[in-house]
């Protein structure tokens, strides 16, 4: 039986959700949307609060909380709501994006009502939420390449494939537009991307940031708080920051060490490209299977490296735009949600079970 129709459960941000609805909806199949981070107003205001007072002050250990069986909790409500939307909706296949889990009891629920798939697209360290569910699912996607070699040890390797990152032009695509900045980072603080932040400032004042925690970690900094602009950043806000930037900045905030010995593709290494842009990043094992360094975009070990990097990129013009066009063109020819549409197709054709085995 073809796939006609899909449910697909994910965090409202970023956006992938809309990104995989359009390529799906291109295919001539119809979508259903489920939103994971949607919460219960008395989780949001009662429950978490009472469990964080408790772990403050030492009443309850981090790993507990005090409502662990109680309906309105975000695992239970939200876990609830996904078997309805599946009743309601009768998909051909659930497509779960992993981030946010749900219970193993409404998984084994669904699977027996239709087909059902994950994709991994969180960090490597955290692949064993993903094994601790595998038997559930009928197939298991992963972003990184070290979870599906880990999935192949644990004798998955007929359930288990790699789904990378991909990206939609309908939101990043080039932008005709000067260039404002020497260099833009978005995404949220962590101690690594200060390190990264500071010295780019060294390197030129002509600089942004955009995302979460940086305003309350450099209140006293003046350097690093003169180029924060906001927080959460996305669509064609984002797209237009990539196309007002020499050289957009990339320091991934996961994995099992840094360059070869992590695994994986964030986001922007594809989105970044697509807008025509420049991009500056860390390595990854996975990233010359995905494009090529020093031709499609420029790779650094380390902090030094970045920063000599950063100071050639700014200054040679044509140079920064040959690279960026060769990326541009290459991400867009392979890397699109359309690819990953038409995988998830091909494995839901391979992988669909008679009606008699999912238990209907």
């Amino acid at each position: 039986m073809p796939l006609t129709k899909i449910l697909i459960a994910y965090s409202s941000k970023p956006p992938i959700l809309e990104y995989l609805e359009r390529s799906f909806t291109k295919m001539g199949v119809e979508v259903g949307k489920f939103y994971s981070d949607d919460n219960h107003w008395f989780d949001r205001y009662c429950i978490r609060h009472i469990n964080k007072q408790a772990h403050n002050l030492r009443i309850l250990p981090k790993e507990k909380n005090f409502f662990k069986d109680y309906p309105l909790a975000h695992l239970n409500y939200r876990s609830s709501r996904l078997l309805k939307a599946v009743e309601a909706f009768s998909p051909d296949l659930v497509l779960m994006v992993r981030g946010i889990r749900f219970r193993k009891e409404t998984l084994e629920e669904i699977r027996k009502r239709t087909v059902l798939f994950g994709w991994w697209i969180e960090r490597e360290e955290r692949m064993e939420e993903a094994f601790d569910e595998i038997s559930i699912v009928d197939h298991y996607f992963f972003m990184n390449s070290s979870s599906v070699e880990e999935g192949v040890r644990r004798e998955y390797s007929d359930k288990v494939s790699l789904l990378l990152h991909a990206v939609d032009p309908y939101i990043f695509h080039p932008i005709d537009c000067g260039k404002l900045y020497d260099w833009c980072f978005v995404g949220g603080w962590s101690e690594k991307r200060q390190e990264y932040i500071e010295k780019a400032i060294e390197v030129s004042p002509s600089g942004v940031v955009y995302g979460p925690r940086w305003r309350k970690k450099n209140l006293l900094k003046r350097r690093v708080s003169k180029v924060i602009e906001g927080g959460y950043l996305d669509g064609k806000d984002l797209t237009r920051l990539y196309s007002e930037t020499k050289v957009v900045l990339n320091v991934t905030n996961w994995g099992f060490g840094e360059g070869e010995k992590r695994s994986g593709i964030n986001m922007r290494i594809l989105e970044v490209p697509a807008c025509k842009a420049f991009l500056l990043t860390d390595g990854s094992r996975d990233i010359r299977n995905v494009v090529t360094p020093g031709k499609d975009l420029a790779v650094y070990e380390g902090i030094n490296d970045f920063e000599d990097k950063l100071a050639h990129y700014i200054k040679n013009d044509q140079e920064r735009e040959r690279i960026a066009l060769s990326g541009f063109r290459h991400v867009t020819g392979h890397y699109t949600y359309d690819d990953v549409v038409r995988k998830i197709i091909k494995t839901h054709a391979r992988r669909e079970r008679p009606l008699a085995q999912a238990g209907i």
